[in-house]
């Protein structure tokens, strides 16, 4: 997997994912939805025959996203430790 910044600003990020598609993108999607602070949370693959999805995250005033996709991300890895556990104790 790659990742490619395609443009910062203040409050907004633009970049490209190479070598993954729906599953990850949607679930990161999804995780930054949840959270207050972020206005848009969005990916869009550009041409289906072409690698690489485009991924655009816009928080409110003041909001740096980088650090809010981190925190997105950490929640993730909770998210999935979570249902590891339940998995284990499913009869």
């Amino acid at each position: 997997m790659e990742i490619n910044i395609m443009e910062r600003q203040d409050n907004f990020l633009k970049f490209e994912v190479l070598g993954t598609g729906h599953t990850l993108l949607n679930l990161l999607r999804k995780k930054l939805s949840e959270d207050e602070r972020i206005e848009i949370a969005m990916y869009s693959i550009p041409h289906p025959l072409l690698e690489g999805v485009v991924f655009e995250v816009t928080g409110k005033n003041g909001v740096d996203v980088e650090k809010e996709i981190k925190k997105s991300l950490s929640g993730l890895k909770g998210d999935i430790k979570e249902f590891r556990e339940a998995w284990k104790k499913a009869k």
